[in-house]
């Protein structure tokens, strides 16, 4: 599905008169899968606007290993912190699927924050969102073993798509287990549905989010699924218990 300007949430109260002019002046791009949007360090001297498809996000470590930042999917604007203070962009971004892209000048999107309250407090919202899931990161690879991360990652998603604590009839459609293989499920948001949770990239693209191998990663899941606090599906776990995932997550306290 393709979305336009007006999905974006930034956007979403900019009147007809505003979002034309901002369509008017938006650069449209395709890329294939495998394809990179931006590269770190590069200016960032537009707005990337994700408008159909999922993009990952990533830099390289000294070792030459792939760190994963965020994985993200339509709608979506990319690298609104270095937009705003002229910096470069702060990781690759490289296209998981075929994707839609709009590039909006940076001089036209400063031009909304300043005349349109709505886009400024949104931005806003947005930026403190981006620190907190930061922080949160930092903390889980601080204090928390794997197990605790995956149930974290689990209950963030979960809060992100205002999953319920349960299922409404208690019931899990689909197959008890398998592997998902797809591509890594956004950092910020994704969907679910009656407790499912996505996993876009597979066990290996929530172990690259997190910190953690697929071997890891698996074991938690499977021993979570084991106690009934989750179902594994193809392609998705489903939440069956959240509150007990939620009391998993928390930050152990330290020892004496």
């Amino acid at each position: 599905m393709a979305y336009t300007l007006a999905d974006l949430p930034m956007f979403e109260e900019l009147g007809e008169e505003r979002l034309r002019g901002a369509a008017a002046v938006a650069r449209l791009r395709r890329y294939a899968a495998g394809q990179v949007l931006c590269t770190e360090g590069d200016p960032a001297d537009h707005l990337i606007v994700l408008l159909a498809g999922r993009v990952k996000a990533g830099r390289v470590s000294a070792e030459g290993r792939e760190v994963v930042l965020a994985v993200e999917a339509a709608p979506v604007a990319f690298d609104k912190t270095a937009l705003l203070v002229d910096g470069p962009h702060r990781a690759t971004r490289t296209a998981l699927t075929e994707v839609e892209v709009a590039y909006l000048p940076r001089t036209a999107v400063l031009e909304l924050v300043d005349a349109e309250p709505s886009v400024a407090a949104r931005l806003l919202r947005t930026l403190a969102a981006t620190v907190r899931d930061l922080d949160e990161r930092l903390l889980d690879a601080a204090v928390r073993d794997v197990p605790s991360r995956v149930a974290a990652w689990l209950v963030r998603r979960c809060a992100a798509a205002r999953v319920p604590d349960t299922p409404p009839d208690g019931q899990v459609d689909g197959p008890p287990d398998g592997h998902a293989d797809a591509g890594p499920v956004p950092l910020h948001g994704g969907h679910a549905d009656a407790g499912r949770v996505p996993l876009h990239g597979g066990q290996a693209g929530l172990g690259a989010e997190i910190g953690a191998s697929r071997v890891s990663v698996n074991r938690a899941l499977r021993r979570f699924e084991r106690r009934g606090l989750i179902a594994i599906g193809s392609g998705e776990v489903v939440v069956l218990d959240r509150p007990a995932l939620a009391r998993l997550a928390a930050v152990p306290a330290p020892s004496a």
